[in-house]
């Protein structure tokens, strides 16, 4: 058996986040063109060029594969993502439900990066789009 649970919308505000060539932040965001100018991060999609001719979706497998050959490679200290949808003031579904099935049967649907498994290392984003209005939502500041 196998457990499937949807993406929460507030994230450990603590989880990592994977960087740009030149060592800035990357947020992952539905779409890049609306997010604000930031000095903190670079708003990017999952699908983008990450700069170097893959996507950041291809780096992020790259580094999951990187952290399966040697756990101690998590350089940018990125989440498994059963940990990153599971904010201390919540339950603990998360952890009981990966527990229950074990990791490499319990699967995540993340809004960013699709069906995910729990322990798939995971980059923090807090951004939501309404796409009826066109405009940027930022998620509100309960992750903790």
């Amino acid at each position: 058996m196998i457990g499937v649970i949807q993406c929460a919308g507030s994230k450990r505000a603590n989880a990592g986040c994977l960087r740009t060539q030149d060592g800035r932040k990357a947020k992952f965001v539905a779409d890049p063109a609306l997010a604000p100018r930031s000095d903190e991060f670079v708003y990017v999609h999952p699908d983008g060029d990450s700069g170097n001719g893959t996507s950041w979706r291809e780096v992020l497998s790259e580094y999951n594969e990187n952290y399966k050959v040697s756990p101690s490679n998590n350089p940018h200290g990125l989440l498994p993502a059963w940990e990153l949808y599971r904010p201390p003031s919540r339950p603990r579904t998360y952890e009981l439900l990966a527990n229950h099935f074990g990791l490499d049967r319990h699967y995540i649907l993340s809004a960013g990066w699709g069906l995910i498994r729990a322990d798939f290392l995971t980059p923090n984003y807090d951004i939501t789009f309404n796409s009826r209005a066109k405009k940027f939502n930022r998620r509100s500041p309960r992750a903790t």
